[in-house]
């Protein structure tokens, strides 16, 4: 099995560490290739390719220094699996430049915060390519360029997003994520977690960008009145895709989260903070588009996506 990372942030750097280990401690995995394909702008460009260092630190506060085998051409020609941990911005682009290298039954993995990536992507693609998603709870900072931080433990789920039933490519991949980081749960619907997720997003990355707090900041009485808000247009909108969800469950997982990752940053925050282009096109900015598409008023999505928009260059 070949398997291609896309994507040197915090994500794809804790994919790329644990199933690195897993190679190197299983022998059932002890014939598996792994990757991760070089960045236009990453230090390595003008580097030796085989010479590059990441530095991880796991949530026990101990350090790890690995290789990294970069993706050559030939690489990218025999994957089996593309795992993209890219920024959502970054996902159509990313597959259009490597899609013409890829075999016809390639598993394709998309591991970003928000929706919408979906109708940005050729329909060339769709059509060629199972595509899954991945969603996860585990917390993870990048500190400096190839340099991670497991900042929490968490809980992974994938499913098919677009394609059609494999269930031995989907035992596969179940395996082989499990294996690499668990827990990982294989989902039929994986939309219904993908709103779940999206709505958790939709408070806690604006609210702590715009408002420069921690996570845990959210569970503050003052902030309480616009969560409801926020979560209970996202309940109406939600619906009119099909998906059922449920405003008291919403509140209590906003509560549960902003407890469990009380002092971590949100990825949103620190895009605001270095001035980074952020995901909220694709958080809140998703359920202003489909308010308006719908005939539904959004008007506190809508602010949040206008302010942190306003917050980057």
């Amino acid at each position: 099995m070949n398997i291609i990372i896309v994507g040197q942030g915090a994500m794809g750097l804790l994919w790329y560490h644990h199933t690195s280990k897993l190679i190197e401690d299983s022998v059932l995995y002890s014939e598996t290739q792994l990757h991760l394909l070089p960045s236009n702008n990453s230090p390595s460009n003008n580097k030796d390719p085989q010479g590059e260092h990441y530095t991880f630190t796991d949530h026990n506060n101990q350090k790890h220094g690995r290789k990294i085998n970069y993706a050559q051409t030939e690489q990218l020609q025999a994957a089996d699996i593309i795992i993209l941990c890219l920024k959502s911005f970054h996902i159509a682009s990313a597959l259009k430049e490597i899609s013409a290298q890829l075999q016809d039954n390639v598993t394709i993995v998309l591991a970003h915060n928000g929706m919408g990536t979906l109708a940005e992507l050729p329909q060339s693609i769709i059509d060629k390519y199972n595509i899954y998603a991945l969603l996860t709870t585990h917390g993870c900072l990048r500190t400096a360029p190839l340099t991670i931080t497991h900042t929490g433990i968490g809980v992974t789920d994938i499913g098919l997003l677009s394609g059609f039933d494999d269930l031995k490519q989907q035992k596969i991949l179940s395996q082989l994520l499990n294996s690499a980081l668990s827990p990982v749960k294989y989902h039929q619907e994986i939309r219904h977690k993908q709103w779940l997720k999206l709505a958790i997003n939709c408070v806690i990355n604006p609210l702590t960008a715009i408002n420069n707090i921690e996570n845990g900041k959210i569970n503050n009485a003052e902030y309480f009145p616009i969560v409801t808000v926020l979560l209970t247009e996202i309940v109406s909108v939600a619906g009119t895709q099909g998906i059922e969800l449920n405003l008291t469950e919403l509140r209590q997982a906003v509560k549960n989260v902003a407890l469990t990752t009380a002092k971590n940053s949100s990825s949103m925050r620190c895009d605001v903070l270095a001035n980074r282009r952020s995901e909220i096109d694709y958080i809140n900015g998703y359920i202003h588009r489909l308010g308006i598409q719908h005939n539904i008023a959004t008007p506190e999505n809508t602010k949040m996506w206008q302010a942190v928009k306003s917050l980057t260059k």
